[in-house]
């Protein structure tokens, strides 16, 4: 019998890579961040950037754990980071370290260098000579002066206009490229899988806390 060959779900991000289209990749991101602002255009173009220089393996990421990214922080720059690279926590090629920067190395598996991109600060500068509203209503969202659903769609306005401002910087001018050498866990384990005698729950096994002849979950085990 023949197999129907599976679609390439990363396609149109794939085509977007190698033909640069930076803001095609912004609108994509949106899909997943659900609006637009610049944090997310430099996760974007740190992505394209790094990826770019891993060459045919960093673009065509296939899910699989053989590219893997390590981002350093868990704000709107880690969703243009997934989303382009197509490194995820669902299929475990996504690390998270807490360093409150933008920031993320991308490794393949099996070599020895990886490389790391960082944002450079110019870019606020930029931005603040290009769409001078823009900082001034994030600082009025984070202290909610003023703030209502009218202010909220102008920030989204405003955000657009950054992100899209941004991305027509050339990579070198905000972003900065190294190569190191990557510090990777092992590929994840794949397990089988218990029910919680508590709640009847599944739950990965070796996640499973025993009591007696008893699996308990984290939760029902408390």
């Amino acid at each position: 019998m023949d197999i129907e060959p599976a679609p390439d779900p990363r396609r149109e991000i794939s085509q977007a890579l190698d033909s640069g289209d930076i803001l095609k990749l912004l609108r994509i991101t949106g899909t997943l961040h659900g609006h637009f602002c610049p944090g997310s255009a430099l996760g974007v173009m740190a992505s394209a950037y790094g990826l770019q220089q891993l060459g045919r393996e960093g673009v065509a990421s296939d899910g699989m754990e053989n590219l893997v990214a390590v981002v350093e922080t868990n704000a709107c720059f880690a969703d243009g980071v997934q989303m382009v690279s197509g490194c995820s926590l669902g299929n475990n090629a996504l690390i998270y370290r807490d360093l409150g920067r933008h920031a993320v190395t991308f490794a393949i598996r099996g070599r020895e260098t990886a490389v790391r991109v960082r944002a450079l600060p110019y870019f606020r500068a930029y931005l603040k000579r290009e769409v001078p509203e823009f900082f001034a209503m994030v600082e009025e969202m984070i202290q909610q002066k003023k703030w209502n659903a009218i202010r909220q769609r102008t920030y989204l306005e405003k955000g657009w206009l950054a992100a899209r401002a941004l991305i027509r910087l050339p990579f070198e001018e905000i972003l900065a490229i190294e190569t190191v050498r990557p510090d990777l866990p092992d590929y994840a384990p794949i397990v089988q899988s218990a029910v919680c005698s508590g709640c009847g729950e599944e739950i990965m096994a070796s996640k499973v806390v025993t009591e007696g002849d008893y699996d308990y979950c984290f939760i029902c085990s408390r």
